[in-house]
């Protein structure tokens, strides 16, 4: 702060408040692939499939690594994308202010001082961008040209947009790219 560099106690309490938000939504986001994937069964048998198909090919390391999971694994990526997309863990992420003259969004006025924030919840179920069935949980959207996924991948907001992008978010998606396969191998 103020030109001061931390002491090495507020650098341990800065990890461990880093360490520790990200083990809740990282978690959430573990269970919500598990549960989507143990309530479409067919969906569970083609990713774990996908994975002992791979492993069979050699393609995988043991343990996997990230790359190979997105570069091998397109179906269980797909799966992972989609649950976190229908089941963000953080859906409300960093409120802004609005500015003191005020601002006009979508044709409303906000006065100065208000509190905005979009909501991932309810962004991840664009009826446009997800059309035709935007609460299904069906990895394969995400399989099916890669224009749309591209779109898609752009209007994610699973971990914020911007300048206020989770920091964690990186290390989140090695966790889940990396365990969830280890875990059906």
């Amino acid at each position: 702060m103020d030109g001061i560099p931390l002491s090495p106690v507020q650098k341990r309490a800065h990890a461990t408040l880093l360490i520790q938000a990200g083990a809740d939504t990282t978690g959430t986001g573990l269970g919500a692939t598990l549960r989507f994937l143990a309530m479409n069964p067919e969906a569970k048998d083609r990713a774990f499939q996908e994975v002992e198909a791979a492993d069979q090919e050699g393609w995988l390391s043991n343990p996997i690594k990230y790359e190979e999971c997105r570069e091998y694994l397109p179906y269980f990526s797909a799966c992972i994308r989609e649950a976190l997309r229908l089941n963000p863990p953080a859906t409300n992420l960093f409120a802004r202010v609005v500015g003191r003259e005020g601002k006009i969004i979508g044709g409303h006025f906000l006065p100065g001082g208000t509190e905005i924030t979009s909501n991932a919840y309810v962004v991840q179920r664009d009826p446009k961008l997800y059309a035709p069935d935007p609460d299904a949980f069906r990895p394969d959207r995400w399989l099916e040209s890669k224009e749309k996924t591209s779109e898609m991948e752009t209007a994610n907001f699973v971990f914020g947009i911007g300048s206020r992008i989770c920091l964690g978010k990186d290390i989140a998606l090695i966790e889940l790219y990396k365990l969830l396969p280890e875990a059906s191998s």
